[in-house]
C-alpha cells in the first residue's frame, strides 16, 4: 500500500485540503517525513466545511452543525458561513482546542487512492503540505532500509480505518435518501439594515421530522441495532450549533471592520 512503482502517473482528483497527493514510494520518497509547522492547521483556515463520517456524528455534535449538502447529501462538519472562512482556526494557525478535531482533518495530509474493483487501495501523501518536507524531516516515511517506519505505518492504519468509515457512511446516506429522510432546509438571520427581514446564509439537508415520525416499527428496530438513530438524533442535536458558527462568523466580521477602520485613520 506505501509503494508504488517509479513509473506511475501522478495521481488527480478533487478532494477538499489536498492539492498535490502522490503515490508514496521508497524510491522516490526516501528522505521524505514529517515536520512541525509554525501554523499546524494553517491548511484549514479557508475551509468552511469537511467531510464527515457517520461515526463521528456524536462526537462531532458538540461542536458543529453536521449537515448534508449537494446531489450525493454528503454529510459534512461545518466550520464557517462561506468558503474561505473557518471560525475554528485561529489567526496563529492552532485549532479550538475546546472543540474536536474531525477525522477528515487528522487525515491530512495522508489519503488512500481507489484502483477499481476488488484492488487494494494506494496510499498517498499530498507533498505539497507544509507538514511535509525532505529536508532532515523529525519523522521520516521510510528507515534506512526502506521500510516504512512506525509513524507511516500508524498512518496507513488510519487511512484504511477512515476508508472503511467512509464506505459505512455511504451506507447510511443511502438508506436516509431510500426513505426519503433529507429535506431541503436553511439558515436564516435577521438583516443588519432591516432586521425585521430575513437573510438567508446558508442551505443544506436534515433529517424531515415528519417522515422520522412516521417510519415503520421495524425500520425503528434497525435504525436502533445499526446505529443509525443515534447518528440521526446526533445530528438534529448538532443543528442548534449553528449558533456559534453565526456569533463567531460575526465577531471575526466586527474585528475586521475595526481594524479596517483603525488601518485607515493612520
Amino acid at each position: 500500500m506505501a509503494d508504488t512503482t517509479p513509473e506511475e502517473p501522478r495521481l488527480t482528483g478533487n478532494v477538499p485540503l489536498y492539492n498535490n497527493p502522490e503515490p508514496l514510494n521508497r524510491q522516490q520518497h526516501k528522505k521524505f517525513g514529517l515536520r512541525t509547522p509554525k501554523k499546524p492547521y494553517n491548511f484549514l483556515k479557508e475551509a468552511h466545511f469537511v467531510p464527515a463520517v457517520v461515526g463521528e456524528f456524536a462526537f462531532a455534535a458538540g461542536s458543529f452543525p453536521v449537515v448534508f449538502v449537494g446531489d450525493q447529501r454528503m454529510p459534512v462538519i461545518v466550520m464557517g458561513l462561506h468558503a474561505g472562512q473557518n471560525v475554528f482556526v485561529k489567526e496563529d494557525g492552532t485549532f479550538d482546542v475546546e472543540h474536536m478535531i474531525p477525522a477528515f482533518v487528522r487525515r491530512y495530509p495522508f489519503v488512500s487512492a481507489q484502483n477499481g474493483p476488488d484492488q487494494p487501495s494506494t496510499f498517498c501523501v499530498d507533498f505539497s503540505a507544509e507538514v511535509v518536507t525532505d529536508k532532515n524531516p523529525e519523522h521520516a516515511f521510510f528507515d534506512d532500509e526502506g521500510e516504512p517506519t512506525e509513524i507511516t505505518q500508524q498512518a496507513i492504519d488510519y487511512v484504511s480505518a477512515f476508508e472503511a468509515d467512509s464506505r459505512a457512511t455511504e451506507d447510511f446516506v443511502k438508506r436516509l435518501t431510500e426513505l426519503n429522510l433529507l429535506e431541503l432546509k436553511d439558515i436564516s438571520v435577521a438583516d443588519k439594515q432591516t432586521p425585521d427581514k430575513k437573510v438567508k446564509i446558508a442551505e443544506y439537508y436534515g433529517v424531515k421530522d415528519s417522515a422520522l415520525r412516521e417510519l415503520p416499527v421495524e425500520t425503528l428496530v434497525e435504525f436502533t441495532a445499526n446505529g443509525y438513530m443515534a447518528a440521526i438524533y446526533a445530528h438534529i442535536i448538532s443543528l442548534g450549533r449553528w449558533d456559534r458558527i453565526i456569533q463567531r462568523a460575526a465577531g471575526e466580521q466586527i474585528a475586521a471592520e475595526a481594524k479596517a477602520k483603525k488601518k485607515t485613520k493612520k
